[in-house]
């Protein structure tokens, strides 16, 4: 049941195949054919290389879904009414995991889910278990981190960076037009979604997640920035960006609960040790270690290897050559999604900075949300996010 996923995506790519047998036309940008190369890379490497069939299929699998259904969307020209239909399913489903995330603060046990299957073993996950029914901030046996219908609070928090921003763009989208009357009840649905996303996101208490967020506050002040607004207002933007910096100093050095949240020395520490690890690894193996040898896979098998670091771990399965068409891939993609003036390039720009810390893609719900929005995003001049 856990490979419907998969199932579908090879279903769009039996019926890409056929259009591009009919039309006989590729897709004609650039991050399509630099997606197209990770691709055959990674098949390569599951031919070639040597180890366990089943772990060398599983890499594959998670450093390649993302980009499948990426590849596979390009070849088709959806109706905007179509797509428009999709964003309100993505945007409904969204807001009922924040609304179970906020039913886990405020009103459920935090065992709850132990009557669904989850396993009584808190904040820890052994490979070929069940999933942890809640997770705790690490040496605070009071603060619960929300996962909601997610792996885990991570997990969560990656889904919301990537669904926050695409909210706001479509709330926005509705003040400026005259169809906000016509809509009333999905702007309330949109405005539920990004105000009670941003305190989930609070309570996941994901350090990565939070840095992400930041990171897209910077870029979309530097963005705006850049505009020609009135001084007034670029004044009042750098009053405010300057204020919310020091708060954030004065919470992290003199608050020390919150200081104990967000340093985590001992987590910190032993990241930071395991992406240098990593590195050093890399360096001494330039075709790579193989597919399926790090990240959440290896943890399946005997060798386990976890970088916490998604550039890391691409370079270290597909090689340097991968680690570059991997870096290539997003970039030229962030060039697209910013020419397109889409809200997914703030998206993308938050999962990218997740990606230095965790492996955010080996998670199907947010990679292939964010994938299949980015795919759809500028096959058709009709389709303008």
């Amino acid at each position: 049941m856990q490979a419907w996923k998969e199932i579908l995506l090879g279903i769009l790519g039996i019926l890409a195949l056929f259009k591009l047998f009919l039309t006989l036309k590729f897709p004609s940008s650039k991050s399509f054919w630099l997606g197209f190369s990770l691709i055959l890379l990674a098949v390569v490497y599951l031919v070639f290389d040597e180890g366990i069939l089943l772990q060398r299929v599983l890499g594959l699998r998670n450093l390649t879904l993302f980009l499948g259904i990426f590849l596979a969307v390009k070849f088709f020209d959806f109706e905007k009414e179509r797509v428009e239909k999709l964003k309100k399913i993505v945007l409904i489903a969204s807001g009922l995991v924040v609304l179970f995330a906020l039913l886990q603060k405020f009103i459920l046990p935090p065992d709850f889910l132990v009557s669904f299957g989850y396993s009584e073993n808190v904040s820890s996950w052994l490979p070929g278990g069940n999933l942890p029914a809640y997770h705790l901030v690490e040496g605070k046996a009071d603060l619960i981190r929300l996962q909601s219908t997610f792996a885990g609070p991570n997990q969560l928090a990656a889904f919301l960076i990537v669904i926050l921003p695409f909210a706001i763009s479509e709330l926005w989208r509705k003040l400026k037009s005259a169809s906000l009357a016509k809509k009333k009840v999905q702007a309330v649905w949109e405005v539920f979604l990004i105000l009670g996303g941003v305190l989930t996101l609070i309570f996941t208490f994901s350090r990565s997640a939070w840095l992400g967020g930041i990171c897209i506050f910077l870029v979309f002040a530097i963005y705006q920035w850049r505009k020609n607004l009135p001084k007034k207002i670029k004044q009042k933007l750098l009053f405010g960006g300057v204020l919310g910096i020091i708060a954030l100093a004065l919470l992290t050095f003199f608050q020390p609960n919150f200081r104990e949240i967000f340093l985590r020395d001992a987590s910190t520490l032993a990241h930071f040790e395991r992406s240098r690890e990593a590195f050093t690894l890399m360096l001494q193996n330039p075709l790579g270690v193989g597919l399926g040898e790090t990240g959440g896979v290896s943890q399946r098998f005997e060798n386990s290897l976890t970088p916490e670091n998604s550039y890391l771990s691409f370079a270290l399965e597909l090689g340097w050559l991968g680690g570059i068409l991997f870096l290539a891939f997003f970039v030229m993609l962030l060039f697209e999604l910013r020419k397109s003036n889409s809200p997914l390039f703030f998206s993308l720009v938050g999962v990218l900075t997740i990606m230095f810390f965790l492996h955010p893609l080996e998670d199907a719900p947010t990679a292939l949300i964010l994938f299949l929005l980015a795919g759809l995003n500028y096959n058709s001049a009709k389709i303008q996010t």
